[in-house]
């Protein structure tokens, strides 16, 4: 049986700690989370890999607890690690509440998002909230792979094995999931912003081919928000309602 796992070296870090999501994701999310944030805040860090974003929040003054399923490379001891599969239906976790709960790049990962979003309301404060991030698959590089080979950048066949990538979410199911289990957004950007990059090396043909391409995916993403062209990934910060 093959391994999976969501950790795949990057070569990024945050104060040392390897940080297991693509460049500038960390870095953006936490950007959202920060006007937000109040110093001794209580955070509780999902999927929470290495550490390098509990040691963010942590030095920004938040009170961080962390949960993750495999503790083999955790590495900050003022922040105690909680050994949970998050994949579980229900979670076996201390009965505490905390007002914000993190989840960077896990709920591509789960086998049951909707789940997912009833056990963290479960740790939320009344008026907790969630900040959570996932592959933005309606970029135009992702609607060009799956035009020409059928796939996503972030969920290629071998990826379910490799990197663990089972949930498929764009941002406008994910949205629908959030109104399903009675969350309302508070706030959605789109992160890593790539820009229309000439790659060194990239053959002739695709300069002329790849540029008419992008410009009608993109015209002809009716409903598709501009800013979502050229993201890599999504971001949001959401509160259950009535809390």
């Amino acid at each position: 049986m093959r391994r999976i796992t969501h950790r795949r070296a990057t070569g990024l870090s945050y104060d040392g700690l390897p940080i297991y999501a693509s460049p500038h994701v960390h870095e953006e999310a936490f950007a959202v989370l920060a006007p937000f944030l109040s110093r001794g805040c209580r955070i509780v860090d999902l999927g929470a890999g290495s550490g390098a974003f509990s040691k963010r929040l942590a030095d920004a003054g938040a009170v961080v607890e962390a949960v993750d399923s495999d503790p083999s490379d955790w590495a900050l001891p003022d922040v105690p690690l909680l050994v949970q599969e998050l994949n579980e239906p229900v979670w076996n976790l201390p009965a505490r509440r905390y007002d914000v709960a993190v989840a960077i790049e896990v709920i591509e990962h789960l086998e049951n998002p909707s789940g997912f979003l009833r056990n963290v309301r479960r740790l939320l404060e009344p008026g907790g909230m969630l900040l959570i991030t996932t592959p933005n698959v309606v970029s135009l590089v992702d609607r060009r792979r799956f035009l020409l080979r059928g796939e996503l950048a972030f969920f290629g066949a071998e990826l379910v094995f490799t990197a663990g990538h089972q949930s498929i979410l764009p941002f406008w199911l994910l949205e629908g999931l959030f109104r399903k289990e009675s969350y309302c957004v508070i706030a959605r950007r789109f992160l890593n912003q790539q820009g229309f990059v000439r790659r060194p090396g990239r053959p002739f043909w695709k300069m002329l081919v790849v540029p008419p391409v992008d410009l009608a995916l993109w015209l002809l993403g009716r409903g598709i928000p501009r800013e979502a062209a050229l993201a890599t990934h999504v971001c949001y910060l959401v509160r259950p309602e009535g809390s």
